[in-house]
């Protein structure tokens, strides 16, 4: 079970729970102005401060990425862009790529060529300009005339800085595969002009260089890219609900997620962030559960991990309730657990705080709750050495969020002292997962510690 919030829940309850914490050094009584911008401004602010950060010369070239092919002649998956080519330009459409000069921050974007006839079917583009204007681009051109353009208005340029994935050598051997030259042809446009670009140009592509920039600017938000990331958890959490108000026992899991999907387009949040996680019983011990298959029961808690995305920056919200709409007193109880370490983490999080000592004091309390449930016992000092926390709950504390749900940064998946602009999920759970709980039980050290008659009671719950 992950904190969450039951239906019949006292709203004055559920103000103070917040699955997020974005960091900044205010004051209880001063206020952050969280304001959504134009799109285009947000972008132009963000390039800025990559340009500021990339002291290597050369120009940075990135590509959106291109549509990918299903079956048949024209079905394509629903298309998502390379989110740090989001960042820097806010353009989601496919086939699109730009080049960015760090020293005058130029930005021009590079679009794809469609046939005249594609817009009886696809419809067709709007002007070069009217691309660029809406973007906030100093120019906009097509991608056969890349290799014109650097060569008249950067004659000089001797790198382009990449990204692995745009690098030629990977792209031509993607595009050696017929199926998807054939299938692909805005990524045929993208690579043929690269590559054309360095024959005319002579310069050389470097990856050492980017991607730890985008990821280091990536790690903290401005406060336009955590209006967008307040925007997606305020969607988000009216689906959440309206799962809630869904809910019947006898109904599908599916039904609920189709649920969560309608309910967040109603909000404006057309596209989900990740796959949904809707586990009833015991499918919510199971930690990246998709089947949502089952059928719910009358007494199953229900575990729901869904978050939309607002301007592709995604809501990651976790909530478990009673199917019927009441908890049972033990449900309760473990419930009200998760929810004291979830207030306890957030109490601690503030910019120089050290995300060790959080996740550590954290699981110290787990492990006093679970003593004072009789679903352990021992001393606290045997508990944390033999890591029973993690029979309970096998995951970390939280994580990065923004473009990506697991986003990135220069540190890794969370980091080690906390800064002023960092987005971080405080999302502790509780789980009693059959395999963790045997595989503890048939351990010699660990067997004195769990007790066995209440563990495989919990099962049920997920």
């Amino acid at each position: 079970m992950k904190q969450g919030l039951c239906p019949n829940e006292p709203a004055s309850r559920a103000r103070c729970r917040r699955a997020v914490k974005v960091l900044n050094p205010v004051t209880a009584d001063q206020q952050v102005n969280y304001a959504l911008v134009e799109l285009r401004e947000q972008c132009r602010e963000l390039r800025v401060r990559v340009c500021k950060k990339m002291l290597a010369g050369g120009l940075v070239y990135l590509s959106g990425g291109d549509l990918k092919h299903r079956n048949g002649a024209d079905v394509y998956y629903p298309f998502r862009p390379h989110s740090n080519f989001v960042y820097l330009t806010g353009i989601t459409e496919p086939g699109f790529a730009c080049l960015l000069d760090p020293e005058s921050q130029k930005l021009t974007l590079v679009a794809p060529k469609a046939p005249d006839d594609a817009a009886v079917w696809s419809g067709g583009l709007p002007s070069l300009d009217q691309i660029a204007e809406e973007a906030g681009a100093d120019i906009c051109i097509y991608a056969g005339d890349l290799p014109n353009y650097l060569q008249q208005c950067h004659p000089n340029v001797d790198t382009l800085h990449i990204l692995d994935y745009d690098h030629p050598d990977q792209q031509q051997q993607l595009l050696d595969i017929p199926h998807i030259c054939q299938h692909q042809p805005q990524q045929v446009q993208q690579l043929a002009g690269l590559q054309a670009a360095q024959t005319v140009t002579k310069c050389s592509f470097n990856t050492a260089f980017l991607n730890n920039t985008l990821n280091r600017c990536r790690s903290l938000k401005t406060a336009a890219e955590v209006a967008c990331l307040l925007e997606a958890s305020k969607g988000s959490a009216e689906a959440h609900k309206a799962i809630w108000r869904a809910c019947k026992p006898g109904m599908k899991e599916y039904h609920l997620e189709a649920a969560f999907g309608h309910a967040a387009g109603q909000h404006g949040l057309r596209h989900l962030g990740y796959p949904c996680i809707v586990g009833a019983g015991r499918n919510a011990a199971v930690l990246h559960y998709e089947r949502n298959s089952a059928t719910v029961g009358p007494n199953d808690l229900v575990l729901v991990d869904a978050g939309a995305e607002y301007c592709c920056y995604t809501a990651d919200i976790t909530r478990t309730f009673p199917a019927n709409g009441t908890f049972t007193p033990q449900h309760r109880d473990i419930y009200d657990l998760v929810l004291s370490l979830q207030e306890h983490a957030l109490n601690l999080i503030k910019p120089g705080a050290t995300w060790s000592d959080i996740q550590h004091s954290t699981r110290q309390l787990l492990l006093d709750h679970l003593q004072q449930l009789g679903l352990v016992q021992g001393s606290m000092e045997t508990l944390a050495e033999l890591q029973v926390d993690k029979i309970f709950m096998p995951h970390g504390l939280g994580h990065f969020l923004g473009l990506d749900v697991h986003d990135v940064s220069d540190v890794g998946p969370v980091p080690q002292q906390l800064q002023e602009g960092q987005c971080i999920t405080v999302e502790p759970g509780v789980y009693f997962m059959p395999l963790l709980l045997d595989r503890a039980l048939s351990d010699p050290k660990k067997v004195c510690t769990c007790l066995p008659l209440f563990c495989s009671t919990c099962i049920m719950y997920g």
